[in-house]
């Protein structure tokens, strides 16, 4: 067995079925990189069904002050051949109590550059039950910071 192998049995053998839970990560997705490959990844390794949230364009627009560059229907698609995901649905920047409820989700998982941020929604889960996991962010990776190696035309 090569050592990837080995490293990759040996990470998903910390989580027992039982100890599994329907996890959900949300994000915008937006030129899918190995980031976001990451937190899907460890996010999978936990969940006995792994849902991803994936943030509309109008949602996007009014946090960042821009559109993503890849239109919400393509985003949605490439997340739905993800070996990780299992279940794709619309989402928003906000957590809704009602949506984590609705799909009985019991871990919410965000990306380390969220911890000490408010995120609207994240309070109210923690008062219900769900979770908060903080998985660390990727470095030397970003939609941000690809999108400005493309601005100042380095590639």
């Amino acid at each position: 067995m090569t050592s990837l192998l080995k490293s990759i049995s040996t990470e998903l053998e910390h989580y027992s079925m039982a100890e599994k839970k329907i996890v959900y990560v949300q994000g915008t997705w937006d030129l899918f990189h190995v980031g976001h490959v990451n937190i899907l990844r460890k996010a999978h390794r936990m969940a006995k069904e792994l849902i991803a949230g994936v943030n509309t364009d109008e949602s996007v627009k009014n946090h960042k002050g821009e559109f993503p560059v890849m239109p919400y229907c393509d985003r949605v698609k490439i997340l739905k051949v993800c070996r990780y995901v299992d279940r794709v649905i619309k989402s928003d920047l906000t957590f809704d109590i009602d949506m984590l409820r609705r799909y009985r989700i019991e871990v919410l998982v965000l990306g380390s550059d969220w911890e000490n941020k408010y995120l609207a929604g994240v309070d109210e889960a923690k008062k219900m039950g769900t979770k908060i996991v903080y998985f660390p962010y990727t470095t030397g990776i970003s939609t941000t910071k690809i999108k400005e190696i493309i601005r100042i035309g380095v590639i």
